[in-house]
């Protein structure tokens, strides 16, 4: 029996699954109580009960890497904690490490734990999103100053964290759409084996003319497909960094050659930025996000002398 459309599944590889470790340490938390110059911090609900149990507070503490005015912000540690004893003034805690510096700017870690005073000890690490994809570890947390009057406390952190990477043999690219009118001819990938992205050629003009790109497949060789569609535009080529990943393809459709849709404008959207429009933005429009922990891996389509219609492939996120 053939398996359902909705299912895919890839058999095993004789590679070892492989853990990547991640360690962090000199890097300082950064508590400013409500009242506070520039708090960040605030609480929801206060039941105004002893030991502040029951008290909920929305947390966006900012993680540096030192204590100096010179500082970088690398990090901020979005989420809530809560009051959880009649006795001890325990609190729950949960939120994510959010990074912002350029080198995991898109990724986080998934924290989850407790804290009393005195403010040590450790909280768990039970998964995360971009580079830290099936996380696991601890965060350990000390205390090391107060500042403002006691206003802003300083917790110093150590991350250790290791994160299970799959061989990209293991990715089967799942197919997304298509968008656009029903012209033109099929066109698709003759390596549907894609685990990384690299570039991206649009031919635009009054329509989107045609659309190239290049990929590196599961035995780390690279491919180029297309140009798929006409010529007339200007020809303009997106190359994706080493940790840069295509989220996001939108764009429009209309009926520019007669009685027939094709695709009239497209803007791709990275984790880095947002390239486009290319083409004029007319007609109906159509956007497709990839799933989370996934980016565009590839392009499927149908052309003629333009793109009439565009499809993608999405798979694991796998930088270079």
């Amino acid at each position: 029996m053939a398996d359902p459309s909705y299912f895919q599944s890839a058999p095993l590889s004789h590679e070892p699954l492989r853990h990547k470790e991640f360690l962090f340490h000199g890097l300082y938390m950064q508590q400013r109580l409500e009242g506070s110059p520039s708090q960040n911090m605030n609480t929801t609900v206060n039941p105004n009960l002893p030991l502040q149990f029951g008290n909920i507070v929305a947390n966006d503490w900012t993680i540096y890497d030192g204590l100096g005015t010179g500082a970088k912000l690398v990090a901020r540690a979005q989420g809530s904690h809560m009051g959880t004893s009649e006795t001890e003034g325990t609190w729950f805690i949960c939120f994510n490490i959010v990074f912002v510096d350029e080198r995991f700017k898109g990724s986080s870690l998934k924290v989850l734990g407790h804290f009393e005073d005195p403010a040590h000890g450790e909280w768990a690490i039970l998964g995360g999103t971009g580079e830290f994809v099936n996380a696991q570890g601890v965060v350990s947390f000390k205390k090391v100053m107060e500042m403002d009057n006691g206003k802003t406390t300083v917790t110093e952190l150590e991350i250790r964290a290791a994160c299970l990477n799959f061989s990209p043999s293991l990715s089967v690219p799942v197919k997304m759409g298509p968008w656009g009118g029903k012209g033109g001819f099929a066109q698709d990938m003759i390596v549907k084996k894609s685990v990384r992205l690299e570039s991206v050629t649009i031919n635009s003009g009054s329509l989107v003319y045609s659309l190239a790109f290049s990929y590196v497949d599961n035995q780390g060789k690279r491919h180029t497909e297309g140009p798929w569609g006409g010529t007339g535009g200007k020809i303009q080529t997106i190359e994706l960094g080493p940790t840069e990943f295509l989220k996001e393809v939108s764009g429009t459709i209309d009926t520019v050659v007669p009685a027939q849709l094709t695709i009239s404008s497209l803007v791709l959207v990275t984790n880095v930025r947002t390239y486009g429009p290319f083409g004029p933005v007319r007609g109906q429009r159509f956007n497709l996000t990839v799933p989370e922990n996934t980016c565009v891996v590839g392009f499927y389509a149908k052309s003629g002398g333009a793109l009439d219609s565009i499809g993608v492939y999405s798979g694991p996120i796998q930088n270079s």
